[in-house]
């Protein structure tokens, strides 16, 4: 009688502490989100994330400095869009097509193209949601994942996917629902391209909700290469 008490106490025990470490793994961990991408918890970069925050800065002020001296719709990108909507079972207008890049504005780079579907905005460290972070990370060493953005919050998480440094990005509303996702990886290394592409966006995506919860409407865009000499 005594060694089953003992018996059930130890299993009482070890399902607590499982209870335990569950509750803590929510508390701590990752909340909603739209397709694959989930949204962090409120909370400071750890060391490692800055590291990475702060590769992806630099790689995107080092684009922005070449763009800023090309000549006018001149270099072009050769990029893969894709697209899923809600209704479709399979992605569909998957094309490649060319990209002129524009820097007819002091501040805002653009892709131009003929193709109709497609991230027309060029991300730097001075554009967007990207221009808060990078201020913040290349200059402190305690930043928070979320900040306002116009009426709504935005958190980031700083990794490494597939070989590339990737940021991806909740924008939630007021009640703190996410509204949409988004994901960039950054070609940050010479063995993914030669450094004068460092920034360039390797893998774009943006997911959206549908009304049913089970599907995922989403715009991807993927760099090919560059089809000018620069």
């Amino acid at each position: 009688m005594k060694k089953t008490l003992i018996a059930l106490v130890a299993v009482s025990a070890l399902i607590g502490c499982k209870v335990e470490e569950k509750k803590t793994s929510k508390d701590n961990g990752q909340k909603d989100g739209i397709g694959p991408i989930v949204t962090p918890s409120e909370r400071n970069f750890t060391p490692a994330e800055l590291v990475i925050g702060r590769r992806i800065c630099g790689a995107l002020k080092k684009k922005r400095e070449l763009f800023e001296v090309i000549t006018n719709m001149q270099e072009q990108f050769r990029l893969r869009g894709e697209l899923k909507n809600c209704e479709a079972e399979y992605p569909h207008n998957i094309s490649e097509f060319n990209a002129a890049i524009s820097n007819a504005s002091s501040t805002d780079f653009e892709y131009v193209s003929t193709y109709s579907i497609y991230f027309r905005d060029v991300v730097t460290d001075k554009t967007g949601v990207m221009k808060t972070y990078c201020d913040s990370v290349t200059s402190s060493d305690a930043v928070s994942n979320q900040i306002l953005s116009g009426s709504s919050y935005i958190r980031v998480n700083f990794l490494i996917s597939d070989g590339y440094d990737r940021v991806e990005i909740s924008k939630m509303n007021k009640e703190m629902k996410t509204i949409s996702t988004e994901a960039m990886s950054v070609i940050t290394q010479k063995t993914q391209a030669d450094a004068k592409f460092f920034g360039v966006e390797k893998e774009r995506i943006l997911y959206t909700k549908c009304a049913n919860p089970e599907k995922v409407n989403y715009t991807k865009q993927t760099w090919i290469s560059a089809t000018t000499p620069f």
